[in-house]
């Protein structure tokens, strides 16, 4: 049975900035700008990355491999812009190993 805490680490990182982008820069465009685009683009890849990261993690904790209140605090940091980058510092803490 693979470990997937690296998967997860990596889809809590690409979310944060696919959430960052989303937040920062699309939206502003679309409301300033009039170019919806942006939206229409990362809003369903940051979708797409949330659903997967919570799979993940949901799944890593059944296996055993994650703790819950890391993964919740995974689900809530998702949630909130640069949060990813305080989950990517608890990640590193609980697993080492993730660490570059």
């Amino acid at each position: 049975m693979p470990d997937n805490r690296k998967l997860i680490y990596w889809l809590a990182f690409m979310d944060g900035i696919a959430l960052l982008a989303l937040a920062g820069v699309a939206v502003p465009v679309k409301y300033m700008l009039d170019m919806p685009i942006g939206v229409k683009i990362l809003g369903p890849i940051h979708g797409t990355l949330f659903l997967s990261l919570m799979i993940a993690s949901i799944s890593g904790v059944a296996r055993g491999l994650l703790k819950p209140g890391l993964a919740a605090l995974l689900f809530f940091a998702a949630l909130i812009p640069l949060g990813a980058f305080y989950a990517d510092y608890r990640l590193k803490q609980a697993y080492p190993e993730l660490g570059h």
